[in-house]
């Protein structure tokens, strides 16, 4: 028997702070709560959202989808600017790498999986259940998240 279904407010209420957690650690504190509040719209606001039985599972992976589109338009933005900039670029002032720039460097489900088990300490069974995957995945994708942020931050 499934969990009893929240109202929108209940559900933003009792989730919006972990999802925008979440969301920052996908796409970055500038873009969070557009990614959570687009999630929020296009999951709770269709016909089957009264069906769904894991309302929490099912809005970490809306946000994950919707961290995915962002990141693809983003990546077009950037090309076509780069295009219309020609070759003139701005000097590179970096001066060390951090925690969360490395985490930029891992694809968005490594984030995703090294944000849920580390930032919010969940157990790789519930990382699973939030992301719709299995524990195996969830496994791999942190192993290979693990490796790429250990050369980078070393």
């Amino acid at each position: 028997m499934g969990m009893r279904t929240l109202t929108r407010g209940e559900v933003f209420e009792r989730y919006g702070v972990e999802l925008t957690r979440f969301a920052t650690s996908l796409v970055g504190p500038s873009d969070a709560q557009d990614v959570v509040s687009d999630a929020l719209l296009s999951s709770m606001w269709t016909n089957g959202w009264e069906n769904v039985d894991n309302q929490r599972a099912y809005l970490y992976r809306a946000i994950t989808t919707q961290a995915r589109m962002n990141h693809r338009a983003s990546s077009r933005r950037r090309e076509r600017e780069s295009k219309t900039a020609g070759s003139v670029r701005a000097p590179d002032f970096h001066s060390g790498v951090d925690v969360w720039e490395a985490l930029g460097h891992l694809d968005l489900l490594q984030r995703a999986i090294v944000f849920l088990t580390y930032w919010e300490d969940l157990p790789e069974a519930s990382v699973a259940d939030c992301l719709g995957m299995s524990e195996r995945t969830v496994r791999r994708h942190l192993s290979r998240g693990r490796k790429k942020l250990g050369r980078l931050l070393i």
